[in-house]
């Protein structure tokens, strides 16, 4: 896991978004994690997060690479720091038990 080339993605996607216009000030980010191999644990990753007091969410398609666990950070501020500081907790914690990150995701409230 190279979280020096993770953080200066996650710095480079702040960037583009400010170049887009104003960002909000808090939403809602759903963080993915992807199996890296059969023994990747669902169910001790999932206890772990939830310890941690974050939702949890499994997606499973209709194949074995379309599959992932999902953690959603509610009211979360928009800011490098802050989103950084839960992707870099909870992509070292996905990988002890086998998992990498996929990326992340803003939801905004439609009415903000």
């Amino acid at each position: 896991m190279d979280m020096l080339t993770q953080k200066s993605e996650t710095e480079n996607a702040f960037r583009e978004m400010a170049a887009q216009g104003p960002v909000p000030e808090y939403a809602d980010v759903e963080f993915q994690f992807v199996p890296e191999g059969d023994d990747a644990d669902w169910d001790a990753l999932t206890e772990a997060f939830e310890e941690l007091d974050y939702e949890v969410e499994w997606y499973q398609g209709d194949d074995a690479n379309d599959r992932w666990i999902e953690v959603i950070v509610g009211d979360c501020p928009v800011t490098f720091d802050a989103v950084w500081t839960h992707e870099e907790r909870l992509s070292v914690l996905a990988a002890v038990h086998g998992f990498a990150p996929r990326g992340w995701t803003l939801f905004v409230d439609a009415q903000d």
